[in-house]
């Protein structure tokens, strides 16, 4: 939560410029994954009605890949991307939310780092499709389960990374049940009577995402069976196979499509300070 009683690192001078190129970063960031999700949500949808293949967001980029003028627009998505990781590195790092140090603040700080972490990896992912040097493994969250219960105490690492899913899946949720995103958002109040719609189910179907490989990670590293995880993509086609499943799976791709739309409107309104708060002497 922002600490309003925390100061704002007084500026520097020439910081004005640096500070007009983050906030254009972080636009352009959050626009990018808007535009991906948008095209994740429609592949699930298709998915849902065709009974096509499923994707997951890596499979999304090589989707866009294939199309024409594909390589343009994973180089603008890499960019793009990149961007993201950039402003989330520098929201975590430097603290621009007012997070603080607790342990709470150091939690989120973390899954910031990790964003950026993750969308730099999808950046670099959009770069390797475009020179055509990328290999697709598949199943890489089984393979990974199956890589870490080989080591010492990997039982309980693999039981902590599907929590860790788990807790950003109740967060993502929780953002939405108590609309956490208002106070960042700078819209009229007739902007938000439709805002405010779109972004709370947009946030619980990513929860839910979240929620499902998380649950089913940590089931994994119960039965220390790594064919008992299941990524994105396995999650969506387990999903699709249930009774009702591909209503179930339509109606959580409008939830990710609206989950882009989102992502876009953070891109126009969201409130973006890189100036650091300082903790209190």
């Amino acid at each position: 939560m922002r600490r309003a009683s925390w100061p704002r690192t007084p500026a520097l001078p020439g910081a004005g410029i640096a500070h007009a190129t983050v906030r254009w970063v972080a636009r352009i960031g959050y626009g990018a994954r808007g535009v991906v999700y948008l095209m994740f949500g429609a592949l699930a949808m298709r998915t849902a009605v065709t009974l096509s293949d499923v994707h997951d967001v890596r499979g999304t980029l090589g989707v866009m890949h294939q199309m024409t003028g594909g390589g343009v627009l994973l180089l603008g998505a890499a960019a793009g991307l990149a961007a993201y990781a950039l402003w989330r590195l520098v929201q975590g790092g430097f603290d621009t939310d007012g997070h603080g140090w607790g342990l709470r603040a150091l939690i989120v700080r973390g899954a910031l780092l990790a964003s950026a972490a993750v969308y730099g990896s999808l950046a670099w992912a959009s770069l390797k499709l475009v020179a055509a040097t990328a290999h697709r493994t598949s199943q890489p969250v089984q393979h990974a389960v199956a890589a870490t219960l080989d080591w010492p105490a990997g039982r309980e690492m693999v039981v902590l990374g599907g929590l860790i899913g788990l807790i950003a899946g109740i967060a993502h949720i929780h953002k939405a049940w108590c609309a956490g995103f208002r106070r960042w958002f700078s819209a009229s109040p007739a902007a938000m009577r439709w805002i405010d719609p779109v972004s709370r189910i947009g946030l619980c179907a990513r929860g839910l995402l979240f929620l499902g490989v998380g649950g089913f990670i940590v089931y994994s590293g119960i039965t220390l069976q790594p064919q008992d995880a299941l990524g994105v993509a396995e999650l969506l086609d387990w999903v699709r196979g249930a009774s009702y499943g591909r209503w179930l799976l339509a109606a959580w791709a409008v939830g990710v499509m609206l989950f882009g739309v989102y992502s876009l409107i953070e891109a126009f309104v969201r409130r973006v300070d890189p100036t650091p708060y300082r903790a209190p002497r």
